[in-house]
Order: C-alpha cells, then sequence, then structure tokens
C-alpha cells in the first residue's frame, strides 16, 4: 500500500504551465482593449471596420474563456482517485 505518495504521483503525467494561462488572459482581456483604444483611429479611415469592431470586442473575452474551459474540462481524462484506489487494492491481495 502507498500511504505516502509523492507530489509527482498525485498530479500524473500533466505539467501545468502557469505561464500559457498567463499569456491567455493577457490576450482574452488586452485585446478587447486594445481595439476598443483604436476604434477612433480606425473610424477615421473606415467607419464600418470600426463598428463591426465595437460590437465584437466585448464578446472576445467569453468566447476565449469558454474555449479554456473546455480545453481544461477535455485534458483531463486521467482515472479518478475511486477508480485507482480499487485497482491498487485487487492486485495486491
Amino acid at each position: 500500500m502507498h500511504h505516502h505518495e509523492s507530489k509527482e504521483e498525485k498530479s500524473g503525467t500533466h505539467k501545468h504551465s502557469p505561464l500559457h494561462h498567463m499569456i491567455h488572459m493577457i490576450i482574452c482581456c488586452g485585446l478587447p482593449i486594445l481595439i476598443i483604444v483604436s476604434i477612433p483611429f480606425i473610424a477615421k479611415y473606415n467607419l464600418g471596420l470600426a463598428t463591426i469592431l465595437g460590437v465584437i470586442a466585448p464578446f472576445i473575452c467569453p468566447i476565449m474563456m469558454g474555449g479554456m474551459m473546455l480545453s481544461m474540462l477535455g485534458g483531463k481524462k486521467k482515472e479518478n482517485c475511486c477508480s485507482k484506489k480499487e485497482s491498487d487494492t485487487v492486485s495486491e491481495e
């Protein structure tokens, strides 16, 4: 029986990169802000494009966050803790 599991065994083989999530958050929050700030300059040259960007900008972050949530849920196809414990007890007998 393994009463003391190492940190690697608990987390599995998944390497969690906080840098990846930080870049995603910067793009998610920064891109709409950059678009909204640049709308007056874009409107001088193309009013239709500025209007479209103004309508799309508020929805960039929720769409990206939804995609991130789906990728986080889809990436966890590991065994859960209960099925692992059951297989350990069967193999030890």
